[in-house]
């Protein structure tokens, strides 16, 4: 199990619950993956399970005498030390499951709570007290925990359970939370991903790859039930496209989130952008995926993007190319100029200088499949750090900005996952740098400010653990401004020119 994470210095993790909905049919066990829609912050536009965030009615005491488990069985099935809370966990996994798709189980009267109920947590619980029906906990098998990363702009603490959907059982969708659903194998999902026709996170990945493994759905329950997400010893790798494959480096943290994608181009020999780590579990899903290594792409030289080129240099000789002269990663480079096409195993990569996020940085677009390799200019959750000296927000605006008109419809990001209408996402990120600029002047309109104190007055929206994380954009941003006139410092402090 993944551990729950408690220490209050950290960014808030909303607690939630999620269920993997399995049938039998001939074809193996299909489950139920739902569409999150496009608009949603977080995870918008990717396949996942039913779920949702745990409320407080979640863990009413009245649910004791509602509930087939009672809180001491659910924190022995969860290994969770607060009672409340595993029981909470449970119950919030029916309620969202009922509320998106219709899916409910338990005893007495169960088809007399409205669905509508559903929307509400305390007016669920009060129809189950209402109509004397008591949820069937007892009939959902946990099956692992996932904790957002660091980094991400909304983190959760996932709780997984697997349920049965009885035979002749159909979804209904409810629009307002999902975009659709649809029955697949596991194996079926995966290929799906695998073609660019759905988006996921990696812990629905790796649920499904565990998935695929099994023949029945009672295999999967015996074989899943009370096992963590995460394996000991795996690592997530995962086709993404014909042509793309992703592995992901195990260094999460604060600036790498779930941890820095490695990025495999493989029409025939392989192109590997950004080997990031030389752990050995790691090099070795890289080399599974690559096969014959052609070439090492570097898009920049933070050390969570080249900390894997000595080894698998080593083992594959293959050239480093990276933007100028200095070493990467401990070795020598092949310079790489902005504009140039690379021969990627027979599909074209044109290298394009984006400075900004730092001054080396490289994006790679993958010419005829619409694909940019973003590096770190754009992530798959949040927005990338902007640390001066070598971090310059002029130079980032004007790296945005070329990328725009380049017709781009899929990012793959250094960290988090896939995006999808990548022209719509590159000017969401350069409206969002705009309304942070505006918030700085405006914060500004009361006098002089340092930087810290402009931080506590912008981001607002932040937890305050990254506030040292954002001073380094804010100064970008007064660089900037101040390169342009528009403000001015002096002993540390920073007021508009009037």
């Amino acid at each position: 199990m993944t551990t729950k994470e408690t220490d209050p210095n950290q960014t808030p993790v909303r607690p939630a619950a999620t269920v993997v909905l399995i049938r039998d049919t001939d074809r193996g066990p299909e489950v139920l993956l739902t569409l999150r829609p496009k608009h949603l912050r977080f995870m918008g536009g990717a396949a996942v399970f039913p779920g949702g965030a745990v409320s407080p009615a979640d863990l009413d005491d009245r649910w004791d005498e509602h509930s087939a488990l009672s809180r001491q069985d659910a924190a022995a099935a969860t290994g969770d030390d607060d009672a409340a809370a595993a029981l909470g966990a449970y119950i919030c996994a029916l309620r969202e499951a009922y509320e998106e798709v219709g899916f409910l189980i338990g005893s007495g009267p169960i088809g007399e709570i409205e669905r509508s109920d559903a929307d509400d947590p305390d007016e669920f619980l009060e129809s189950c007290i209402e109509h004397r029906c008591v949820l069937g906990t007892d009939r959902l098998v946990p099956a692992g925990r996932w904790v957002t990363p660091l980094g991400s702009p909304v983190r959760f603490d996932t709780m997984f359970f697997l349920a049965t959907a009885e035979p002749g059982w159909e979804p209904v969708p409810d629009p307002n939370e999902v975009a659709g659903c649809r029955w697949m194998t596991a194996g079926e999902a995966l290929s799906e991903l695998a073609s660019g026709g759905m988006m996921m996170a990696p812990p629905t990945v790796e649920m499904l790859q565990r998935l695929d493994s099994y023949a029945t759905r009672a295999e999967a329950f015996e074989g899943l039930r009370d096992q963590g997400l995460k394996g000991a010893g795996e690592v997530l790798s995962v086709r993404l496209s014909p042509l793309v494959h992703v592995v992901l480096a195990p260094n999460p943290g604060l600036m790498t989130g779930p941890g820095t994608n490695t990025y495999i181009v493989s029409p025939g020999t392989a192109t590997v952008i950004d080997p990031a780590v030389p752990d050995p579990r790691y090099i070795e899903a890289v080399m599974a995926a690559a096969g014959t290594v052609e070439q090492i792409l570097v898009t920049h030289r933070h050390p969570d993007h080249v900390g894997g080129i000595e080894r698998l240099v080593e083992m594959t000789g293959a050239p480093v190319r990276a933007w100028g002269m200095d070493l990467a990663g401990g070795l020598p480079v092949e310079p790489i100029a902005d504009g140039v096409e690379i021969n990627a195993g027979g599909v074209a990569l044109t290298a394009l200088h984006t400075p900004g996020h730092a001054s080396d940085h490289l994006c790679f677009l993958l010419e005829g499949a619409a694909s940019l390799f973003s590096g770190d200019n754009i992530l798959g959750e949040g927005t990338a750090v902007i640390a001066p000296p070598d971090g310059d927000m002029r130079a980032f605006f004007s790296s945005l900005r070329r990328l725009d008109p380049l017709g781009i419809d899929r990012i793959y990001p250094g960290h988090f996952r896939p995006l999808d209408g990548g022209n719509e996402v590159v000017r969401q990120l350069i409206q969002h740098r705009l309304d942070r600029e505006s918030m700085i002047l405006e914060s500004l309109g009361g006098g002089p400010l340092t930087v810290e104190q402009i931080v506590e007055r912008v981001y607002v929206d932040t937890p305050s653990q990254l506030h040292p994380v954002a001073r380094y954009s804010v100064q970008a941003h007064l660089e900037m401004l101040g390169a342009e006139g528009r403000v001015r410092s002096q002993d540390d402090e920073w007021s508009t020119v009037r």
